[in-house]
Order: structure tokens, then sequence, then C-alpha cells
């Protein structure tokens, strides 16, 4: 680079402001008399006398390089980045989720945003962590950074800043549809059978949307597998914690009892929903729908798809799933009926509500039984996984699937024969009554006695049934006609 363009770009450098004139040809006293503007004549010849002579002007080589300025603003950047420093990092286990890695460090499941916050901000600036775009999906191996428990309180609080780590647009570090925590309200706590399951997703949209219209705080906290042992764990975490109450889908209906039983004479009140804790573990439960209607118009259904006669399979979720079995056992009484003697049960199988396991009980059945003509599946996970094995096997036709699912999991099901119907209520609704049904015992409006009338916002008015039941409605039947009306 020549001599005179050199001082082409340190007079534009001048201009632009990027280097300063001499003190002594710029300098005021601010107590000083103004002086006139000076001439262009005299600007310029401050300019020329402020421009380094031949030997004092940089090099080419002197001059930093666009990588060297990137390299020291990234230096910049990264030192700003975080205010919270990791004291511990931590590898996600096969069995984690973050409310449970929040409590095994700082006795708080609902301390996890702030395990969020800091590992997104780790690995914004530029450290060897993972982001998590999702609260409710953490994969083993992941490592996560663990600020010290003040810094986890302050960030919590709002004292303290993660630094430059927000998600991308469309991205979320709530579970998903979770609303920002208000302050002084009720702190409830939805917990699902197990997180990941598009059917408790929605039922978390429906509970977010009556915790925004009752001014509540609702958590969405679960573990990555249906397990009873771990929902017990996360139960006696959150008691711990005095929330204001606890809306459970249990994975085990007895062996829930005694931890609901704890809650409740903590002065925690406890709905379970989808799935019942057995009386004497809840203050209420918020059934779907009778259980007696969904297990006969399940057979009903099948008996429709394949004519009347053949061979059926279930394909249930875990066997110790209270709402599940309750089902199979009205399945089962509603065969014994004469106009389904024809059709023949013969096996009842169990995906544990995991899609890949799901896929190959229902491609087991396909092999064991070369004549079945349906498969029952009275889960979500379960039905959409059932009908793609019949899809892959290319039995579209030869195989009718049905059972419970979700519109827009199911929709290509439908419309390809290899699921031509289905039911179920919306889960969006059930999520949104239990919470209402729980802050209406919270506030002390009602007790969960017999009798007991609450308002639940856009569902209406309810009454408490015997045994502390509170019934959401008749289910839905879904097919090619209704499918595309729906968005859940």
């Amino acid at each position: 680079m020549n001599q005179i363009s050199m001082k082409k770009i340190f007079i534009l450098m001048m201009l632009l402001g990027l280097l300063a004139l001499p003190t002594a040809a710029l300098a005021q006293d601010p107590t000083a008399e103004p002086t006139a503007e000076p001439t262009a004549e005299a600007t310029a010849e401050m300019m020329e006398e402020a421009m380094p002579t031949e030997e004092a002007m940089p090099t080419e080589e002197a001059m930093p390089t666009a990588e060297a300025t990137a390299e020291s603003d990234g230096a910049m950047m990264d030192e700003g980045a975080m205010a919270v420093a990791c004291d511990e990092d931590y590898s996600v286990q096969a069995d984690d989720w973050l409310s449970k890695i929040a409590d095994k460090f700082y006795g708080d499941v609902l301390a996890y945003p702030a395990i969020v916050d800091a590992t997104n901000a780790a690995a914004a600036a530029g450290g060897n962590y993972d982001v998590i775009d999702n609260a409710d999906v953490i994969e083993p191996g992941w490592t996560l950074c663990i600020p010290t428990a003040d810094d986890a309180q302050a960030l919590l609080s709002g004292e303290m800043s993660a630094g430059s780590a927000a998600p991308a647009a469309g991205e979320t570090t709530m579970a998903e549809g979770e609303a920002a925590m208000t302050e002084g309200a009720y702190n409830f706590v939805l917990v699902p059978k197990n997180l990941g399951n598009p059917y408790f997703d929605t039922a978390n949209t429906g509970a977010q949307e009556a915790a925004a219209e009752l001014g509540v705080n609702v958590t969405y906290q679960g573990s990555a597998t249906a397990d009873a042992t771990e929902q017990i764990q996360l139960l006696n975490s959150l008691i711990a914690q005095q929330v204001n109450g606890l809306a459970v889908s249990a994975n085990d209906s007895d062996a829930l009892v005694p931890t609901g039983a704890e809650a409740i004479a903590a002065g925690i009140p406890v709905v379970s929903w989808d799935a019942e804790i057995a009386p004497g573990g809840r203050t209420l439960h918020v059934l779907q729908a009778v259980s007696e209607d969904i297990g006969r118009g399940q057979i009903q259904l099948i008996s429709d798809l394949i004519g009347g006669e053949g061979q059926i399979a279930i394909l249930s979720a875990t066997s110790t799933a209270p709402n599940q079995n309750e089902w199979i056992m009205w399945m089962q009484d509603e065969l014994t009926k004469p106009e389904y003697a024809n059709i023949e049960l013969v096996a009842t199988v169990y995906g544990d509500d995991e899609d890949e396991k799901s896929y190959n009980e229902a491609q087991g059945l396909m092999k064991t039984y070369p004549d079945l003509k349906g498969i029952i599946s009275p889960t979500t996970v379960g039905i959409a996984a059932a009908a793609r094995a019949v899809q892959d096997a290319g039995k579209v036709g030869e195989v009718m699937v049905t059972g419970l699912g979700t519109p827009n999991q199911m929709r290509e099901y439908v419309k390809s024969g290899a699921s031509p119907a289905f039911a179920l209520w919306n889960p969006g609704d059930l999520g949104y009554l239990a919470i209402y049904a729980l802050n209406a015992l919270a506030s002390g409006d009602i007790t969960g006695a017999p009798g007991d009338t609450f308002e639940a916002g856009k569902l209406g008015s309810y009454t408490v049934d015997e045994d502390g039941v509170v019934l959401l409605g008749p289910p839905t039947v879904f097919n090619a006609d209704n499918i595309d009306n729906f968005d859940f």
C-alpha cells in the first residue's frame, strides 16, 4: 500500500472519529468563551499537522487484519458473555431430567431454569456445553454447566444475568408453552407420566392456558420414562419444596398413594388426571371420560373396521398403568357379548409408551399372528407406532389399527388407511380442567367433597361426583371426514 493511500485512510479515520487529533490542536477549555467555528482551510491545516510523518506512518504489516480484529472483538464478547461461572460440569445420565438434576445440586426441583440459563450462556461463550432448546428434552452425554447455589438463586431471582445466551428465534428454554413465573402467585406443578409424549405436551398447553387466565404459575415437570419410582422421587422433592398444588398423571395407581397422602398432610392439594391415584392419595381425580365407555367403544370401533370377525390384539402402555388396565378390562367384558362372538383377542402386549418398543411389539404381533386383523392401542405413543408398523409392513387394508391418539400425529395414518378411525378426548381440555380444579382446591372454593361445584373457564361449571371424581366429558371419534377440523 503506497503512502498516498495510507494518508487517505488516515484522514478518513479522523473524519469518522476513529482517531483523535492532537490535544493541542483540538482541546478546549470548557469554561472559556466560545470561539468561532474554524474555516475549512484551518481544519485542513490542523489535519495536515496531525498527519504523522512517513517514518511514523503505520506500515501495512502493522495494520491489524480483519481476522485479528474479529478475534479481539470475540475475546471481549466472550469475556462479558457470562456473568455466571460453572461451579461444576455435569454429564447427563440416561435416567436424568432437569428438575432431578436441580434437586441433586440445590435441593430444589424448581431451580432447573438456572441450569438451563448457565449452560446456554456457557455454550454461547464458546465452552464445550450443549445448548438446551427445550427444558423437557435433554440427552444422555450432554454436558451441563452447574452454577453455585448462590449464583443459581441470583439467576432465579433476576439479580444476575447468565449472559448473552438468548435462544435462537423460535426456540425456548422453558418447557414448551410454559409462561414466565408470576411472583406471589400459587405455584402448581403439572406432572405427566413422562416427558416427550405429544399427548401430555398437549395437556400442558391447556394447563398453561388455564394458568394465564387464573394468574397462577404452572411448572411442567416429569421424568423421561414412564416409571412410578422416578415419579415418586419427583413428587417427594416437590413436597419438600412446599409447592401449592400437584396435578399428577399416575404411573401406578396404588404405589403413589403414600406419596400423595404425604402431600395432602402437608397442606398440598393433589389432583390426579388422565391416570388416577387411588383414593387416599389424591384430593380429586379429573377423569377424561368414563372408563367403561372408553373400553367398550374401542371394541365397537375395531369391530366396525374388521367387519365383525377375525383376530385382534391390544398394544398397551405399561402393565401398571391404571387407566390402561381399566380400559382393557372393559374391552374384555365387551367382547363377551354375542355380537362379538367371531372376534378373538389373541394377545395383550406392552410398549411402555416408548415409540421404538411399541413399534417392535406391533411388528411382533403381525409376525406371530399372520391372520391378525386388528390392533387396539389405547395410548398415543402406541397407536402411532402400530400404524407406522402396519404401513412399513405393507399391510394397510389387511391389519386395521385403532385406539386413542391425537389428530396431528394420526392424520397421516387416517388418510393412508392404516388407522381409518380412532378416538380421544381433547388432552388440552384435560390439562386445562386439572389446573382449574387444583386452583379451586388451593383457594378453598371447594374441598373435593361430592356435590362441590366450581367454574372452569371456557369449559363451564363442574360438579364433584362420588369418590371425588370430576368428569371431563365424552371422547370424540376421528376419521377422514373430520380429522382436518382439529389441530392438537
